[in-house]
């Protein structure tokens, strides 16, 4: 860390503490981490419109997903790509949208990195599964909420933590010498405070030519509660990851002519801090203040040319640091009647040394750049009777002498005593160019301008009973002054668009008191101005079942599709690939509450499928793990 970012992060481990003990003066029963604020600011269980996508602590338990990936695969509207294996970078596509169009938060953090070479992704394999507690997904443009980027919809997640004086262990080992391993605890200090730790450590295997994935986290939480009843937390965050593959467009370990490996290593640091209090009984006011440093350096070979031409070796040594100060005010201004107003201040620095080798002579690809963004917003969310409930959010952001604003419009209407209801969003957003496709020396354009987006969806909850229900909705997005490469200029341009628009089915049925099946399929259509979009279908869904065996046993068993797609790589072209299936199961066996251990198959038919050129699938995987509790 830069003298200069260790001084930012002693400023803001400063502030964090001042905004803590001025909090002491609030009144507020409310735990922060309860809080899941995904689609609204608002009271969800009185406001919510839409209808999200969760996965709990208790659907982890009981699927053990080996990865972030596999988690993902599993949740209805995404679609996964990751060649290479665990030591690929994955791309995750909500609804078809670029990976880059959805923003991701760890634990309050947004961890997009603008000053990566894929446009500000988030690369979800540097997510431990063990590590999460819970994943809140909103589809749709959430500018109005959250800000820029989120164009296609936002993931929220949640860092899982042991109960105070209830340590524990994990321990997973696979068949293709992939294993994780961790730990956690959490203390009382006393009546208002508990300290929390977790480490953990992953290692992907080696099933694929290449392809190695070394992850190592350190997470610890300290949050309480003041004597008058004030709420506050403080988070620290720090992942290391190492990696090898062979470049996603080389041909993969089949077709690659040069047989060198892309290697890279880096880690994130992220610290947060919240307070609440309660002004009065109409309002509660919340402070968040979130620092973050995020740091990759990665070497990717040359490829030789083939049907198309060749890859210059290059060099990527980036850094990007983000630092935000969020002061949220919800207010209860009639029995029906709420209000969500606020600021919101980031400051940005991301900054690349790397180096482009073209043969002849090597060019430096370098860049350091900086913005700053302040915004207000205010949503407002009115119940007209038992039946009828709408929202409105607008939101303004200034940066770098520019400005946007984003709305969102939402209604709900309950059509019977179950509690169905219909409902419909309308939105728009977004994205600010990264500072990737705006400093890169070579192809980099300092005059671009904000991709944005327009998105509606209308849906219907048909709900059954408690335990059964049915979600169906049309959506549509019109992603428009994309970035785009103009190999005339040969530079970055504002003028690509893309078109969205799909059905979305979701049902959960309790078959008997001890099966439960779950069944999803997102059926969409997809068109852009630049050609056609590689790396996601048109057509995902999947059935999950469980099945309570017993007081003890129990048994999860998922099958997943992925339509055709289209992939590309240097040395075959564009290559139409088909569809698939994958099936797995988990089984699990709890002989105590405290003990548990599991028995997991990963694409139990050994499915061969491709997510670019010459880059074999995993193929079937069998793991056997164990959770223990003291």
């Amino acid at each position: 860390m830069t003298d200069e970012s260790s001084r930012r992060l002693l400023k803001a481990c400063a502030a964090a503490s001042f905004c803590t003990l001025a909090s002491e003066r609030a009144a507020s029963e409310t735990p922060i981490e309860e809080v899941v604020t995904v689609e609204t600011r608002l009271d969800e269980d009185r406001f919510g419109i839409g209808e999200e996508v969760s996965v709990s602590s208790a659907d982890l338990a009981v699927t053990r997903p080996v990865d972030a990936e596999n988690l993902f695969r599993a949740v209805s509207g995404f679609s996964i790509s990751r060649p290479g294996g665990p030591g690929g970078v994955s791309e995750v596509f909500l609804r078809g949208a670029e990976s880059n169009f959805t923003a991701v938060y760890v634990d309050g953090v947004r961890l997009n990195d603008p000053a990566n070479t894929r446009g500000g992704s988030f690369d979800f394999s540097s997510l431990g599964v063990f590590d999460i507690d819970r994943i809140d997904v909103s589809a749709g443009a959430m500018s109005a909420i959250y800000g820029a980027d989120a164009m296609a919809g936002v993931v929220f997640i949640r860092s899982a933590w042991a109960e105070p004086g209830e340590p524990g262990v994990f321990l997973e080992a696979g068949s293709v010498d992939n294993w994780r391993i961790g730990a956690q605890a959490s203390f009382a200090l006393n009546d208002d405070t508990e300290w929390g730790v977790r480490v953990s450590s992953i290692d992907g295997g080696n099933e694929i030519d290449g392809s190695s994935l070394r992850l190592d986290s350190l997470a610890s939480r300290l949050v309480g509660s003041f004597s008058n009843g004030g709420a506050w937390q403080l988070n620290l965050r720090h992942v290391t990851r190492d990696r090898t593959s062979f470049p996603e467009v080389s041909g993969g370990p089949e077709l690659a002519v040069n047989r060198e490996l892309e290697t890279a290593d880096g880690d994130s640091l992220t610290l947060a801090a919240e307070g609440r209090w309660t002004v009065t009984n109409d309002w509660e006011s919340d402070v968040y203040l979130n620092v973050s440093r995020i740091r990759d350096d990665s070497s990717v070979p040359a490829v030789a040319p083939g049907l198309l031409d060749g890859q210059p070796a290059f060099s990527s040594v980036t850094t990007y640091e983000r630092m935000q100060l969020l002061w949220v005010n919800r207010l209860a201004l009639a029995t029906d009647l709420s209000l969500v107003t606020g600021v919101d201040v980031v400051s940005e620095d991301g900054s690349d040394n790397g180096a482009v080798d073209l043969g002849f002579a090597v060019a430096p690809n370098m860049y350091e750049l900086d913005r700053s963004t302040t915004s207000a917003f205010a949503e407002l969310g009115q119940r007209w009777n038992e039946r009828l409930t709408t929202t409105v959010a607008a939101r303004w952001d200034d940066y770098e002498g520019d400005s946007r604003f984003s709305g969102k419009l939402g209604v709900t209407r309950t059509i019977s005593d179950s509690g169905s209801r219909v409902w419909a969003r309308l939105a728009n957003g977004f994205k600010l160019p990264s500072f990737f496709v705006l400093g890169n020396p070579l192809f980099g354009n300092p005059n671009l301008v904000a991709e944005k987006v327009r998105s509606a969806e209308v849906g219907y909850t048909h709900e059954l009973n408690d335990a059964n229900r049915i979600v169906v909705s049309m959506f549509e997005s019109q992603y428009d002054n994309l970035v785009d490469f103009d190999f005339e200029t040969f530079s970055n341009v504002n003028r690509g668009r893309i078109d969205v628009s799909g059905i979305e089915v979701r049902g959960e049925f309790q078959m008997s008191a001890a099966v439960m099946l779950r069944v999803d399929a997102t059926l969409s259509d997809i068109s852009s101005s630049s050609g056609p979009l590689r790396r996601r279908p048109e057509r995902t869904g999947g059935v999950a079942v469980n099945w309570a065996v017993s007081e003890k046993w129990n048994v999860n068993v998922t099958a997943r599709y992925v339509g055709s797609r289209l992939i590309t790589s240097i040395p075959t072209g564009d290559v139409d690939a088909s569809g698939f299936a994958l099936i797995g199961a988990t089984a699990r066996y709890e002989r105590l509450p405290t003990q548990s251990f599991w028995l997991a198959l990963d694409n139990a038919f050994d499915k061969d499928y491709q997510d670019a050129p010459g880059f074999p699938s995993p193929g079937a995987r069998i793991r056997l793990g164990m959770s223990l509790s003291f």
